[in-house]
């Protein structure tokens, strides 16, 4: 009697508790949650792997480490092993009591499904007697589509097993990665590779045709088919980033970037592998408008590329997909396999010509060693090359070609590789942050949108827009950071972690040696520096490391209307960019070491500033340049549709979640000014018009192309008798 009445306690109490669970943390219904020594029991081989990997030892070390307990902290988590976010992805959570809690950490229902609707289904092979040598072919389809229904995630169930991968690695909690400091997952995530590696598992394989003790590779034909899926569920789950971010803030970066990385990776493989269906995807991805309160549209779009791939794998066995291997395998990067975006229209526009310009140099213009030594050569007018051959000039103002040698490199390159993705942010989540918002963060933007004062220092330096954001640009050498064996694709991170720190690779794992509290006498920290590590602790090398991009004393550069960067204040540089806890430099040590950095480089050179041909008929009259100037910046149309600066923002490059930024409105005190300009003006022979311009022309490049013509006047009218 007395069992009945705890029984029916029990039932009054206990099963209430578990229907108000809090499901929101758990990523599969914990109350169906079986535990990884239940598959164990059947599959020894592959329980016997997963408990050496990540996925499993994460269960006793991860809420120990000081950067899980720092983000549980600042989500307001007291034990992350029940109710907090952190089940979601790290760990396998079942219901004891009322509440979540953890009893291993990623395990085989975190990938293949809560087992407790379809194991009964899933192991039996027909009966009393059979197993998977003798099951009947009928009885396989059926218990196959049985235990599919019950909500298992079979091997060959690519999509929806690669899905769960993805669901965790992209991190898609905007206040986990904005309040909580999280890391926003890696973008450098490859199927293939990850699941070949240290995870994996298959034994099914080697028991169809041997004893079953055999972890076996996929076959390329299988591997190819992951890797496709792999990279558009990359970019499926960044654009689904993209739609779930409700604020500017880390995360809505971290995802817009990983679009743009997503991206390349899906169009190489439309392109190598011929495959319509991903040219569809790529193109209603950067059709898409990356940005906030766009949700509708980008989840749209999201959807169609799930739709797209999962039609994609209807039937295929890959083999016809060889073309794909050598990017699988890694020995082919996407960069490689891309054509260039569509040409502007003076795309080969690029000067060639060495040493002195035949036509003279009509402004006098010098290089000047100074921060502003290359305002003075914006370009105004487009047209075909000079020729180095012939010497002919096109009619006009002649091209001046830029001096010096071409380079592809200012700085040495380092012996030691740049490690690809994210994995700094593991440790360093608040410099990480930090960065997002810093102007090195952005400084690969101007290159990916080719805009304008970009575009053209790179043609006069020699170096098409089209190229001047790949690894093998000099542009990159300062501007990007090159990751190591992909120099010859479009680089998609600005001056990041390793590009003052030094390539990471070979050092990020021995760096992590000892306690934190040991500063630089730690055994890691002291070992790294042996690995390419920069020690920017050192003021000196600190300021060899900021200079080698900052001062520029490459002639070719100068002459092609880059700033040298002379008077950079490194004082208050080291104050915008302060992201570490040792006490701060003072301004005079600083300065002192900076000082002796610089004059061992040597002074800035004094060059001749190039400049682009232009095809514009010698005397064409004046006035009508000013007038549509005046038109223009009062938001008349002179320029017409029709004219140069339309047509090629029309076809500039747009970065996927960085929209070229829009001409900002002249102000009124502008407009004021600018009508002051006569109506009508004598043309003086020799001048081109002024360029055309038209509404998308912003203020401080219309400053510099006034800057250019006052030169021109300036030199024209000192030339009269």
């Amino acid at each position: 009697m007395s069992r009945l009445l705890v029984f029916v306690f029990l039932s009054c109490f206990v099963v209430p508790a578990l229907a108000q669970a809090p499901l929101e943390f758990a990523q599969e219904d914990p109350t169906k949650i079986q535990s990884a020594e239940t598959c164990g029991e059947c599959h020894v081989s592959e329980y016997e792997v997963w408990k050496t990997t990540g996925h499993a030892v994460g269960f006793k070390e991860l809420h120990r480490t000081d950067a899980a307990e720092a983000i549980a902290d600042r989500l307001g988590f007291r034990l992350m092993k029940r109710d907090a976010n952190c089940l979601l992805c790290h760990y396998t959570p079942t219901v004891q009591g009322s509440q979540l809690r953890a009893i291993s950490g990623v395990s085989c229902e975190s990938c293949h499904g809560a087992a407790a609707d379809w194991i009964d289904v899933h192991n039996d092979y027909g009966g009393k007697g059979f197993d998977h040598n003798n099951e009947t072919a009928e009885h396989r389809a059926t218990r196959i589509a049985q235990s599919q229904a019950a909500g298992m995630r079979r091997p060959s169930d690519l999509y929806d097993v690669a899905a769960s991968c993805f669901g965790c690695h992209t991190v898609p909690d905007e206040r986990l990665v904005n309040v909580g400091k999280h890391s926003i997952g890696s973008s450098a995530f490859e199927l293939v590779a990850r699941s070949q590696g240290e995870i994996r598992h298959n034994f099914l394989e080697s028991f169809k045709n041997g004893d079953g003790t055999v972890n076996a590779e996929r076959p390329p034909e299988r591997k190819r088919l992951m890797y496709v899926v792999g990279r558009a569920l990359q970019l499926e789950h960044a654009v689904r980033g993209v739609a779930g971010a409700t604020e500017k803030g880390v995360y809505l970066k971290a995802m817009q970037r990983r679009v743009r990385d997503a991206l390349t990776e899906v169009r190489a493989i439309a392109s190598r592998g011929g495959l319509a269906d991903f040219d569809e995807i790529a193109a209603s991805v950067r059709a898409a408008k990356l940005k906030l309160d766009n949700r509708d549209e980008l989840l749209a779009v999201a959807d169609s590329i799930r739709a797209k791939t999962k039609s994609f794998l209807d039937g295929r066995s890959g083999t016809q997909l060889a073309s794909l291997d050598p990017l699988v395998a890694g020995t082919l990067e996407a960069g490689d396999v891309i054509a260039d975006e569509e040409p502007l229209e003076d795309e080969d526009d690029v000067v060639t010509v060495a040493g002195t310009d035949p036509g003279g140099d009509p402004t006098g213009s010098t290089g000047v060693a100074g921060a502003g030594a290359g305002t003075a050569t914006a370009s105004t007018t487009t047209g075909g090359p000079f020729n180095a051959t012939t010497g002919s000039q096109p009619t006009g103002l002649p091209a001046i070609a830029a001096e010096g040698e071409r380079k592809s490199r200012l700085r040495p390159k380092s012996k030691f590789a740049t490690l690809a993705g994210d994995a700094c942010q593991k440790c360093h989540g608040d410099q990480h942050s930090w960065w997002y918002d810093d102007p090195h963060y952005a400084s690969i933007e101007p290159f990916l949108e080719r805009e304008r004062k970009n575009s053209q220092i790179a043609r006069l330096y020699g170096i098409s827009p089209a190229r001047m954001a790949r690894g093998d640009a000099v542009c990159m050498d300062c501007h990007g950071t090159i990751i190591t064996g992909r120099e010859k694709r479009e680089v998609q991170d600005g001056v990041s972690c390793q590009g003052c720190h030094g390539p990471a690779k070979e050092f990020f794992e021995p760096h992590q040696e000892g306690e934190g509290i040991e500063g630089p006498t730690r055994p890691g920290y002291v070992k790294a520096l042996t690995l390419g590590m920069v020690e920017l602790q050192n003021l000196e090398t600190r300021a060899q490391t900021c200079s080698s991009c900052h001062y520029i004393t490459d002639p070719r550069l100068i002459s092609s209307g880059h700033p040298s960067g002379i008077d950079f204040d490194y004082v208050a540089g080291m104050k915008q960019t302060r992201h570490w806890n040792s006490p701060p430099k003072s301004a005079s040590a600083i300065e002192g070491a900076f000082s002796g950095v610089l004059a061992a480089r040597g002074a800035v050179p004094k060059v001749r500033l190039a400049r682009l041909a232009t095809n514009a008929p010698a005397g064409a009259a004046v006035a009508r340049s000013v007038a549509g100037l005046d038109d223009a910046v009062a938001g008349g149309s002179s320029g017409g549709s029709g004219s140069g600066r339309t047509a090629r923002t029309a076809r500039t490059y747009e970065a996927p979640g960085y929209p070229r930024r829009g001409a900002p409105r002249a102000r009124p005190a502008d407009r004021r000014t600018l009508s002051r300009l006569p109506a009508t003006a004598v043309p003086i022979a020799g001048l081109p018009p002024f360029p055309e311009i038209d509404n998308s022309t912003s203020v401080e490049e219309i400053l510099l192309l006034l800057k250019e013509r006052l030169e021109l006047l300036y030199n024209a009218v000192r030339k009269e008798p």
